[in-house]
C-alpha cells in the first residue's frame, strides 16, 4: 500500500458527500477521481501539528479541484433531470413575476413548486456558467485568483461557509425555512412570521434556539 492509499480510502465518503451536495448533476465516478487528486494535494500540504482536522482541511481542496475541473471541461453533461427541473423553475419564475409584479425570490419559487429552496439554488447554480478558480481578481491593487479567496471568511466558497451550509441543510422544517428566510433572503422576523404562520415572538425564540444548535454542531465538526 502506497502512502496515499489509506488517506484516499478514508476520504472516499467525504469526496462523495461533496459531489452529492454541490455537483450531483454530473457523473459521480468521473468527479470522484478528480476529488482524489484534491485529497492528494491536501495530504501533501497538510501539517499534522495543525489544529484543523485533515477532513476539514481537505474539504476545500476536494471542492476546488472538482470545481476547477468542471469549469475547464465544458463538455461535461448536465443530467436530464436537472435540465427538466431548470425549465420548470423558469416557467414558475415567469408565472410568479407576472402575479407578483416583481422577480420572485427563491423561497417564493420553493413554495410555488413545493421544492426545497436549496434544490432550486443548486439547479440554478449548476445551469449557470461556472467561474474559473484561476480568474484574476483585484484586491487593493494586487492580483489574486478566486482560489486565493477561498480562505477569506466573506467568500462564498470559504470552507467555513460550506460546512455551515451542511449544518443548515440538516435542519428539519420549519427551522431550515426560518434560517433560510432570515439569513439568505434578509427577511425581517415579522415577514418570516407571516410567511411561516408564526408570531414574531415564536420566530425570535425559534431563531435563537436554531442558531445555538447550528453553532454547537458546527463547532464539533470544524
Amino acid at each position: 500500500m502506497n502512502k496515499y492509499e489509506e488517506v484516499i480510502s478514508s476520504s472516499s465518503g467525504l469526496i462523495y458527500m461533496i459531489i452529492k451536495k454541490y455537483f450531483n448533476n454530473y457523473d459521480r465516478e468521473d468527479l470522484y477521481q478528480v476529488g482524489v487528486i484534491g485529497v492528494i494535494k491536501a495530504y501533501n500540504n497538510y501539517k499534522k501539528n495543525r489544529n484543523t482536522k485533515f477532513s476539514t482541511y481537505a474539504y476545500k481542496y476536494i471542492y476546488g479541484e472538482i470545481y476547477n475541473y468542471i469549469n475547464n471541461y465544458k463538455n461535461i453533461k448536465v443530467s436530464k433531470d436537472y435540465i427538466k427541473l431548470y425549465k420548470k423553475i423558469n416557467t414558475a419564475r415567469s408565472i410568479l413575476a407576472q402575479e407578483l409584479m416583481k422577480e420572485p425570490t427563491t423561497y417564493e419559487l420553493s413554495s410555488f413548486l413545493e421544492i426545497d429552496p436549496y434544490i432550486i439554488d443548486t439547479v440554478n447554480n449548476s445551469m449557470t456558467k461556472i467561474d474559473s478558480l484561476d480568474r484574476v481578481l483585484y484586491n487593493d491593487g494586487k492580483e489574486i485568483t478566486i482560489f486565493d479567496t477561498i480562505s477569506d471568511n466573506k467568500d462564498y466558497y470559504n470552507i467555513d461557509y460550506l460546512l455551515l451550509n451542511e449544518e443548515i441543510d440538516k435542519l428539519e422544517s420549519p427551522y431550515k425555512e426560518l434560517i433560510y428566510l432570515r439569513y439568505f433572503e434578509d427577511k425581517t422576523q415579522s415577514e418570516v412570521a407571516s410567511l411561516l404562520g408564526m408570531n414574531q415572538v415564536e420566530v425570535s425564540r425559534t431563531e435563537k434556539k436554531t442558531l445555538k444548535r447550528i453553532r454547537n454542531n458546527y463547532q464539533n465538526v470544524a
